[in-house]
């Protein structure tokens, strides 16, 4: 069940409040009023304190006017969508509540479906905006999650034994896409598979296979957020003939399947 939007009414006249709350079917826009204030200052203080999504303010209030008001919360709750009730028509009034983003200008008497449809638009922007964040979100995790998949290099040392581990490296690297597997590739350094595997798993803390699949996930990672690339061309260029073991190990490394990845879905 999606969480309600959060309003608050900021009103001077409180049959006009009362009636404002009472009358409006908050539950079919997705919102719930959750306080109200007669004065300018309590509405900030509440605001503050509430952090609503929507703020509903006359313009004339005592202690502090609405237009005050929103250009304060305008800087402390810049996420608060602001609509104003006035019985103001000057256009210098209009034109500074622009200035700040307002979202509505309703004159008093309200019209009930005029200020349904403002509510809507505000509510529409609210979630638009959360959709935004949620994807920047889960592509700045999805880019963390690839990263954490790339095998470290060996570092360089005195020890001749990590030339080897070099070598076998940077064939993964150069032959990702190709039939890789340790035997052949000891056969060449002239060691036995056995003696390379061992090397190259107290070197760089993996084993052959699972560095050349983690390095085949993180290539695989980037030519996924490629726009043009299919599922099954990148699995055939990081060296999977099956499109679904791909898809398997994929999903075991990252936990999404590639095509949630490229979506950007987690």
């Amino acid at each position: 069940m999606e969480e309600r939007l959060k309003v608050l009414v900021a009103e001077d006249e409180t049959i006009l409040r009362k009636g404002l709350i009472l009358t409006t079917d908050w539950k079919a826009l997705g919102m719930v009023v959750i306080a109200e204030a007669d004065n300018g200052i309590d509405a900030q203080e509440l605001a503050l304190k509430l952090e609503p999504d929507i703020l509903v303010t006359d313009i004339a209030m005592p202690g502090m006017d609405g237009l005050e008001l929103i250009g304060i919360l305008s800087d402390q709750l810049p996420d608060c969508e602001c609509i104003i009730i006035s019985g103001h028509a000057q256009f210098s009034y209009a034109q500074k509540a622009l200035g700040y983003g307002v979202k509505g200008y309703i004159l008093k008497p309200i019209d009930p479906k005029e200020l349904m449809v403002v509510l809507s638009k505000a509510a529409k922007e609210i979630y638009n905006r959360k959709q935004e964040r949620e994807k920047d979100l889960e592509l700045e995790q999805l880019r963390e999650l690839s990263e954490r998949f790339l095998p470290t290099k060996v570092s360089t040392t005195k020890d001749y034994r990590d030339q080897y581990i070099q070598k076998a490296i940077s064939v993964i690297e150069q032959h990702y896409a190709e039939h890789l597997n340790v035997a052949d590739i000891a056969e060449h350094m002239g060691l036995s598979e056995r003696t390379l595997s061992n090397l190259f798993k107290d070197r760089t803390g993996y084993t052959f296979l699972e560095y050349l699949t983690l390095y085949r996930m993180r290539i695989a990672t980037s030519l996924l957020q490629q726009k043009e690339r299919q599922v099954g061309e990148v699995a055939l260029l990081v060296g999977y003939k099956d499109y679904r073991y791909f898809c398997k190990i994929f999903k075991s490394c990252f936990n999404v399947t590639p095509l949630e990845f490229k979506k950007g879905e987690l």
